[in-house]
């Protein structure tokens, strides 16, 4: 039987630099902005020098984009987990949504708009970050596809109003900015909840 080869020691702490240096720029801007979230401000979050970064991301726009692509990687598991619960009949749709809403109003919805607002007018940043938005997107479909399905709703209804559903967080997500009124996303949320009560004819495949 052949032995897994462990990395070596060396390969291990080139890993760690490198997940301390995308953690503190996903924390660099979620405190600080994007505009705000100088390369400077990193390494010395991460706890390594600037040469070290250099060597590992070339560029401020891969750092950003491999940061952005670990934040929506965790988040996909995230999610698979919670739609694999309701697939499982262990949880209902509307604690689904109610789950997408914590996402939506949390760090990481708000770091999206960051770089996301500054994408739109940043050539290099947009090049960077798109590839990695659109596969998060494509894992969401793949989500959608695997777990939810309706004796009497076809995959495309199903999957039109899921993505729908994120559509609806995204746009409560950025009132929260402006608005702090939990009592009013509530009342929004319990609305689309029986909305896809109806849409989705409360009859779950097996």
């Amino acid at each position: 039987m052949n032995k897994i080869e462990k990395p070596g020691k060396q390969a291990v702490r080139s890993l760690r630099m490198q997940e301390r240096l995308l953690l503190a720029t996903l924390d660099s801007i979620y405190e600080d902005g994007f505009q705000n979230a100088s390369t400077t401000e990193i390494v010395k979050r991460a706890g390594v020098s600037r040469g070290a970064m250099l060597h590992h991301f070339p560029s401020k726009e891969m750092l950003i984009a491999a940061a952005i692509e670990k934040l929506l990687a965790d988040e996909i598991e995230f999610i698979r987990e919670e739609a694999g619960a309701y697939a499982r009949h262990e949880k209902t749709i509307d604690d689904f949504v109610d789950f997408l809403w914590g996402r939506f109003s949390s760090r990481l919805f708000m770091i999206t708009i960051d770089f996301l607002s500054s994408a739109r007018t940043d050539e290099k940043l947009r090049d960077a970050v798109i590839p990695v938005s659109l596969n998060f997107h494509e894992s969401l479909n793949e989500i959608w596809s695997q777990f939810f399905h309706y004796k009497n709703s076809s995959p495309e209804k199903v999957q039109t109003l899921l993505n729908t559903t994120l559509c609806l967080m995204r746009g409560m997500g950025i009132q929260t900015v402006i608005r702090s009124d939990d009592a009013y996303f509530e009342s929004i949320r319990n609305c689309w909840k029986q909305i896809l009560h109806n849409q989705l004819d409360e009859d779950p495949a097996g």
